[in-house]
C-alpha cells in the first residue's frame, strides 16, 4: 500500500516467510558444484531487519566443500540484500551430502 506524500512515496513491504526461503534456496542452487537443497532445505529467523538462516545442501564431489559454502554464503547475502530491506547475519551451510558423478 503506497500513500502519496509531498510528491514522494511512502510504504511498507512485508515479506512472506516462504518468500525469503524461496530466495535463499535459490541463491544456493546458482552455485555450480551445489545439487539440491535437501533435508530441512532452509531455515530462516527473522530478528529485526536481520536474517539469520541454516541451508542444507548436496554438493557435487569433484568441488571443495570449504570453496562452495563460501560461494553459497556470499550469493545468498548479495540476492537477500540487493531483493529486500533485511541484512544477512549468520548464514550456516550445512553439506548433508556429497554426489558421486559417474564417469
Amino acid at each position: 500500500m503506497c500513500a502519496k506524500r509531498n510528491n514522494t512515496f511512502s510504504s511498507d513491504v512485508t515479506y512472506g516467510h516462504n518468500v525469503l526461503r524461496e530466495t535463499i534456496r535459490l541463491a544456493a542452487l546458482e552455485i555450480s558444484g551445489v545439487e539440491s537443497v535437501c533435508g530441512r532445505g532452509v531455515r530462516c529467523y527473522i530478528i529485526g531487519d536481520t536474517i539469520d538462516t541454516d541451508v542444507y545442501i548436496e554438493v557435487n564431489s569433484e568441488v571443495s566443500c570449504s570453496d562452495i559454502a563460501f560461494k553459497v554464503q556470499d550469493n545468498i547475502k548479495k540476492m537477500v540484500e540487493s531483493m529486500t530491506d533485511y541484512k544477512m547475519g549468520v548464514i550456516n551451510v550445512n553439506i548433508i551430502s556429497v554426489k558421486f558423478v559417474k564417469h
